[in-house]
């Protein structure tokens, strides 16, 4: 419970700064997002064997963030989402994973993403 209010506190945080400064390129902000937060695990990955697979998994959502910031801010949506999956993966490649990093990263993917979703979606509802 407490790595999950502790993402919680982080992804408000982070949204609170991205409403503060309204004036910032929102797409371009959900895009450093998704490029920054995978390769906060290669700091976690230690053993080659791990090295072996954040790597290339850090890069894939990279591409998942420039794509989305050049052709379409879904994509970016689309990454955080799938970024919670490798959430739930990594624990099992890395030892070093701190206990309930895997909870608290889902909270923020998840969280972002649906925030990302509303904000940028063209069609959304304003009052």
């Amino acid at each position: 419970m407490t790595s999950f209010l502790i993402g919680l506190g982080t992804t408000l945080a982070i949204i609170a700064f991205a409403e503060i400064f309204r004036k910032i390129d929102l797409n371009l902000f959900a895009s450093l997002s998704l490029a920054v937060i995978p390769f906060i695990y290669i700091g976690f990955s230690i053993a080659p064997h791990a090295l072996l697979l954040t790597i290339p998994g850090a890069s894939f959502f990279l591409m998942f963030a420039y794509w989305g910031y050049k052709k379409n801010y879904m994509l970016t949506v689309i990454g955080l989402a799938l970024h919670g999956l490798w959430d739930v993966l990594f624990p099992h490649v890395s030892e070093v994973a701190p206990d309930g990093y895997d909870i608290f990263c889902i909270t923020i993917d998840v969280l972002l993403a649906l925030y990302f979703y509303i904000k940028l979606n063209p069609k959304r509802i304003t009052f």
